[in-house]
């Protein structure tokens, strides 16, 4: 044990721990566990914010398909009115000035 402190610069009380563990749980608990209490958030800062230009991107989209709509109908309805003006005329008879 004096060799791996040399060494690697541990203390003997860490090796004891480490060996302790070892016995107890295998490998597995040599290994990174988490510490501190879990976090809340569920997504980070930089995920929200992909998260809100997703969700924004989704509402340009439909806000983009609306306005296509319209502009649609309101072409469709300006070339129904110029035609039917070419196959009927004017709505209201010119009146003549006396």
């Amino acid at each position: 044990m004096a060799e791996v402190v040399a060494r690697f610069a541990v203390l003997t009380s860490q090796i004891s721990i480490w060996r302790s563990q070892f016995k107890r749980s295998g490998i597995a608990a040599l290994k990174p566990q988490p510490k501190g209490r879990p976090s809340k958030m569920k997504h980070t800062k930089k995920q929200a914010r992909q998260l809100a230009n997703k969700s924004e991107l989704d509402w340009l989209k439909e806000e983009l398909a609306k306005k296509n709509q319209e502009l649609y109908d309101t072409k469709l309805e300006r070339d129904i009115s110029k035609k039917s003006l070419s196959l009927f005329g004017p709505s209201k008879p010119e009146r003549k000035p006396k």
